[in-house]
């Protein structure tokens, strides 16, 4: 991959939060364990309210987002237990200092009413990993689907059944709005660059023969459809919101 489509490649990582590393998670605590979750519940809320700058640190490109939460639920609600930014002592060393109170104030437990969709929690053993977003394989996953902030209903999978059913999901996300619009923005973020590339490729082609160019472009677009496809399904988990698949 040349330069400039890596470059375009990475602002549209960066835009869609679909994280070019391996990220560190958000966490869910559940009685005496604490979950992994492969998703983020407080973006939506900070693409709202940004977390000051001083607040947010990025100290390695495994947390793009510049925070750690953690969560758990209190009557059924999805609330912040605390947040954290990760400091860089040197060495490799890392610490966590909280920034609970300069983000959410004096008001403890803060609610997550502003969200809606699928945690994802995976556990036991790794079977695959996978250096890039939340996409690495586990033995077992829980799924809950919350209902503005409000645990609605959760199930367990194994990851042969989890496989099975981000790919039926996918399907159906195939057929939104959101996933034509995503793979719009990736498509033309990549077009120029791939652009480029081909016209670099002809000049230092020694070759004389015409090209179908109506083809060419063709399989270009199907190309490029099929690279976005694999994309979205392999590296995010934030286009399942719900726990049943919708119908249509």
């Amino acid at each position: 991959m040349g330069f400039i489509k890596f470059y375009c490649l990475f602002v549209f990582l960066i835009s869609t939060k679909l994280f070019a590393t391996a990220q560190t998670p958000d966490y869910l605590i559940v009685g005496k364990d604490t979950l992994s979750i492969q998703s983020n519940p407080l973006q939506e809320y900070f693409d709202l309210h940004p977390i000051p700058k001083n607040l947010s640190t990025m100290v390695s490109s495994g947390n793009w987002r510049g925070y750690i939460a953690y969560f758990q639920f209190l009557d059924g609600k999805l609330v912040v237990e605390n947040i954290y930014k990760e400091d860089y002592k040197g060495n490799d060393d890392y610490f966590l200092t909280s920034i609970y109170k300069e983000v959410f104030g004096e008001n403890k437990n803060f609610e997550c009413n502003f969200y809606s969709g699928l945690l994802i929690c995976p556990s036991g053993k790794m079977l695959q990993y996978v250096h890039m977003g939340y996409s690495s394989i586990f033995e077992n996953y829980t799924l809950i689907e919350l209902k503005n902030g409000v645990n609605v209903k959760s199930k367990k999978l194994t990851a042969e059944e989890f496989m099975d059913f981000k790919k039926k999901y996918f399907k159906y996300y195939k057929k939104t709005d959101e996933y034509k619009q995503k793979a719009k923005e990736f498509k033309g973020m990549t077009a120029e660059s791939d652009k480029l590339l081909n016209q670099l490729a002809v000049e230092n082609s020694n070759s004389n023969k015409k090209e179908n160019k109506y083809l060419k472009q063709k399989e270009a677009d199907y190309k490029a459809d099929k690279e976005v496809e694999s994309f979205i399904f392999i590296f995010s988990n934030d286009y399942i919101k719900t726990i049943e698949i919708p119908l249509n």
